[in-house]
């Protein structure tokens, strides 16, 4: 592996100055408007323009890093965890008698009481306020009322799930 001690850019610039130094010390003779010969200059002027092309394009496929080589981030491997049997947590066990049915003017709707959670849940000021909704229903004297809840697919999809032993 070749490693450079300069950066490219200013090989680049020595490179390129040098050729030009090079065809500005050349000498120019005056030749007669009847010489025929300029048809070689100009073909020696276009193959030397080529060819400081060719040095200054230089070669892109390389890597512009030092020393050659590219980094990778560290992607840390971890070995593979015994299977631990599923523990029920307290937290996120909910009482299943806080389960409430609901009769709305769209139809049947089930979740569970804001107030019977807060009365048998030790830890319902947690529970996500996202699951929180508000029910319009109409009570057993035909009067609507708001009632307040969580959804169960909601709390489902954070963990939660209802238990019947509390």
């Amino acid at each position: 592996m070749i490693q450079y001690s300069m950066p490219r850019s200013f090989m680049k610039l020595i490179l390129s100055a040098a050729v030009a130094a090079t065809l500005a010390a050349s000498p120019v003779q005056a030749r007669d408007a009847t010489d025929r010969d300029d048809t070689a200059a100009i073909i020696a002027a276009l193959l030397g323009l080529v060819t400081l092309g060719v040095l200054l394009s230089g070669n892109d496929d390389e890597p512009s890093t030092p020393y050659g080589h590219v980094s990778r981030p560290y992607e840390p491997t971890y070995p593979d965890r015994p299977h631990r049997p599923h523990r029920v947590s307290k937290y996120r066990s909910l009482p299943a008698s806080c389960l409430r049915e609901y009769r709305t003017q769209t139809g049947r709707k089930i979740m569970f009481s804001s107030n019977c959670l807060n009365k048998n849940f030790k830890y319902a000021s947690g529970l996500p306020r996202t699951c929180k909704r508000n029910l319009v229903v109409k009570n057993r004297k035909g009067i609507y009322v708001t009632r307040r809840g969580y959804q169960p697919e909601c709390l489902s999809e954070r963990g939660y799930r209802a238990t019947r032993h509390y």
